[in-house]
């Protein structure tokens, strides 16, 4: 056994009793730390963006942070307008207004192209004109227009629908917004005016906008669409920032609303199982002081609820109910026996907090594996979920002896007490019977289960698509389905090509590859990914050359002379200099390539980048040096670095744990053994998710690493009990039946308790978080079954053999 287990409970029985007898000092300084952690929890925020997930020195994220750097935000916002006529002239009167009042109303705003603005490269003699397709001089002859728009490849897809009979208006924030502290009257900054040199200075003074910001500008746009939404005006508002805006605001909203269903289930289970208001107020108190001082620890970090972290409230809930209740279940049984709030409290103390102690360090343990993770989302739930379940511990110890000094608990008419007593007796000991009866025939039949769910593990497959975590009829989702039905797409890969070579760009086989290139990428059209259009700088060359050439379609190609591509890109940049600047850099060395596609599965992205990588390597063969960013781009990092991280985390886990219950134990053979039950639940429900034809996305693959903890809090109390009891009866046959009767009693209501605290979670708008609530409450609850059959089953002979001999 642990070898200075009596000490411990010693101090944990002395701690008690100072506690209780300084109840007022106690609590007055616990609470008075929850009031400042709880004041700074009012501020905590969520942020599920992709950027959000990795850490800054990720080599994706820095790439993308010096293409935005360079070109700025590569996500788009698109409003989709359906009209019966799109070129009839109130139509597009009405299209300018909407225009200018998303421009003149809309914080963050870099830039807005619609058919009002876009670009319209036309000759006239040896003259250039890039003008708007809209002009004042154009509106007096539409039927050109109309024309015009419709020869003109670039529009389609960008500004007019792949029918070309609804048009777009694409919305460009700005990458980086001034500080607060740095705008005058907390006006939204725009950048419009200002000089690469001039931005360069004011690096030291800005950030990349904001999850908050972000929002401004959606909740702006919403608002200006609700002025000029027509029956003949229909606008569909969609985007990546939109579907991250309205995730966000939906896990924000579930947290919340979660938050209360938990509390409410768990107050109505702890009323039903102890039957007394305190074993109801308790752990509440406990409970919701853990995760208030979580979350202000997270606020003060500046770290926001991220699509990984929202699970704290469940897990924190969890486990500070488990601690309390392991503690009131043998303080009310010993209150019942002795009528001495003072010492029943201090022997429950002495009796569980060392079992506590040590599941909520291997619980922490557990989880502080996350904090090698290459996902920074990852390794903030690691910190903070251990910090909470060490709050959770500290304030059981301190808070629970202090509550039930200061409250009034009464002994319970001993006949009912007895009665309730007696039926659980009778439940509990059931399983002691059944479990040391037939040992081997249950470890047979655990041993099937678990060859049957390795069998299915191996079918496991795996998905990150944002889109399924809502409901089919989410507005959200109907909306960027039907945008990109009809425009070829929302998201966005970016391509940077960088020659390495001041004017490296003007070189005529770097633009041909690019021009060789583009189509084939635009042809990849299949139900995994459909690309709707590529945009890059050789649509500006063609463009120029063609209307150089007296606006002939045959000149829509690139020429073959570099000093022509030069002239020519400069008699353009002289025109339109912003389109020049979102597309090269200012020496011509490096130029950006935009991959327009259905959102898709991350899994699937990661293949498409592979893909595209291979493409332009093997076009350019050395001539250029090829980077892949973007949105799509740093989600398809993210799958395959959290596998690796949850790949190492479950192993560092599983050794820190088994070491863990080594030393709990004090016995090599019964610690390996002890392993056995905290691991066929989690293959278990492993191969469920398998046979079930549920996908593993970035929650269940958390499922084993959280659970793990949860399920090996039940081993330890078991494990420690039983070696407790071993060690006085010599008998593992009585040891089991006492451990029953003690620890089981609590196991028995915390499961209960735990289990419909997360299936609470079946009740959330975004799926992944039902199928997270569903499958872990499975995993508690065939926890509680492994704990119960099969741990005593191994314990009962492995121990029955050593008393033999």
């Amino acid at each position: 056994m642990f070898a200075p287990r009596k000490q411990i409970e010693h101090f944990f029985i002395t701690l008690t009793r100072i506690i209780y007898r300084h109840r007022i000092k106690s609590l007055f300084l616990l609470f008075l730390f929850i009031g400042f952690t709880g004041f700074q929890a009012r501020s905590i925020t969520v942020d599920t963006a992709a950027e959000s997930m990795l850490h800054d020195n990720d080599p994706s994220l820095i790439e993308y942070n010096e293409f935005r750097d360079q070109f700025g935000r590569s996500e788009l916002l698109a409003l989709l307008v359906e009209a019966p006529d799109i070129f009839d002239r109130v139509f597009l009167e009405k299209l300018k207004a909407f225009h200018e009042a998303i421009e003149d109303g809309t914080p963050y705003i870099e830039k807005i192209t619609s058919l009002i603005n876009i670009r319209n490269t036309r000759g006239k003699g040896d003259v250039l004109h890039v003008e708007k397709l809209l002009s004042e001089e154009a509106f007096k002859n539409l039927s050109i227009v109309k024309q015009q728009a419709l020869d003109n490849p670039f529009y389609r897809n960008y500004v007019l629908s792949t029918d070309k009979k609804s048009t777009l208006l694409v919305v460009e924030t700005v990458a980086q917004v001034l500080d607060v502290s740095e705008q005058e009257d907390g006006a939204a900054p725009d950048f419009s005016g200002f000089e690469e040199d001039a931005a360069m200075e004011q690096t030291d003074t800005l950030h990349y906008i904001t999850a908050d910001e972000k929002a401004e500008v959606n909740a702006a746009i919403v608002d200006i669409i609700a002025m000029y939404q027509t029956n003949d005006f229909n606008i569909t508002f969609s985007g990546g920032p939109v579907v991250v805006d309205v995730f966000n605001k939906v896990t924000g909203e579930d947290t919340t609303r979660l938050i209360k269903i938990m509390l409410l289930v768990i107050v109505g289970f702890l009323l039903l199982l102890f039957r007394r208001l305190s074993g109801v107020i308790i752990p509440m108190i406990i409970v919701v002081s853990a995760m208030i001082s979580t979350f202000g620890l997270m606020s003060l970090a500046q770290t926001s609820l991220s699509i990984m972290t929202n699970i704290l409230p469940a897990f924190l809930v969890s486990v500070g109910v488990a601690d309390a209740v392991h503690v009131l279940a043998i303080f009310y049984r010993r209150f019942q026996q002795e009528n001495n709030k003072e010492d029943a409290i201090c022997y429950a103390m002495g009796h569980s907090g060392l079992a506590i102690l040590m599941t909520s360090i291997t619980t922490a343990a557990g989880l502080l594996s996350f904090t090698i993770a290459e996902i920074a989302t990852i390794t903030e739930l690691g910190h903070f979920a251990s910090i909470g379940v060490m709050l959770a511990f500290v304030y059981t110890i301190i808070l629970l002896p202090a509550l039930i000094a200061v409250l009034p608990i009464k002994v319970k008419p001993e006949k009912a007490a007895i009665t309730r007593t007696k039926r659980m007796d009778n439940f509990l000991l059931f399983f002691s019977r059944i479990s040391t009866r037939h040992p081997r025939k249950i470890i047979g039949a655990c041993l099937v289960l678990f060859v049957i769910s390795v069998f299915y593990i191996f079918q496991l497959h795996f998905s990150n698509y944002i889109l399924t975590y809502f409901p089919n009829n989410h507005p959200v989702k109907n909306d960027l389905v039907h945008l990109e039905n009809l425009t070829g797409g929302a998201v966005t890969f970016e391509i940077v090509v960088d020659t390495h070579k001041e004017n490296g760009v003007h070189d005529p086989q770097i633009l041909k590859s690019i021009a060789t290139l583009s189509p084939m990428i635009e042809s990849i059209k299949t139900d995994e990914i459909y690309v709707g259009k590529v945009i890059s700088i050789v649509d500006i060359v063609r463009e120029t050359n063609q209307a150089l050439h007296e606006n002939d379609k045959v000149y829509y190609t690139i020429p073959d002379s570099k000093t022509t591509i030069a002239q020519e890109l400069l008699l353009f940049e002289n025109n339109r200099p912003d389109d020049i600047e979102k597309i090269a850099d200012s020496l011509f060395s490096k130029t950006r390539i935009t991959v327009k596609t259905r959102w898709s599965d991350a899994v699937l992205y990661e293949k498409f980048v592979k893909q595209l990588k291979q493409m332009f390597n093997k076009e350019f063969d050395g001539a250029a040096q090829v980077t892949i960013t973007g949105l799509a781009a740093l989600l398809a990092r993210t799958i395959p670095a959290a596998l690796h991280s949850m790949t190492k985390s479950y192993i560092i886990a599983l050794v820190i744990i088994t070491i863990l219950m080594l030393m709990i134990v004090g016995n090599i053979k019964l610690g390996l053994i002890s392993m056995c039950p905290n691991l066929l639940p989690i293959f278990m429900v492993m191969g469920l998710i398998s046979l079930s034809g549920t996908s593993l996305d970035i929650n269940t693959l958390f499922i084993g690493s959280i659970t793990i903890g949860l399920v090996v809090d039940d081993t330890i109390h078991f494990m420690y009990n039983f070696r407790k009891y071993l060690d006085e009866t010599g008998d593992p046959r009585q040891a089991i039946r006492e451990t029953f009767l003690g620890t089981g009693r609590a196991l028995l209501i915390t499961s209960i308790v735990l289990s419909m605290n997360f299936f609470v979670l079946v009740t959330a708008t975004l799926t992944h978080s039902v199928k997270f609530g569903f499958f872990t409450g499975i995993v508690i609850i065939l926890a509680l079954l492994s704990d119960f059959l099969l741990a005593p089953a191994l314990l009962f002979l492995a121990t029955e053999k050593d008393n033999q001999s």
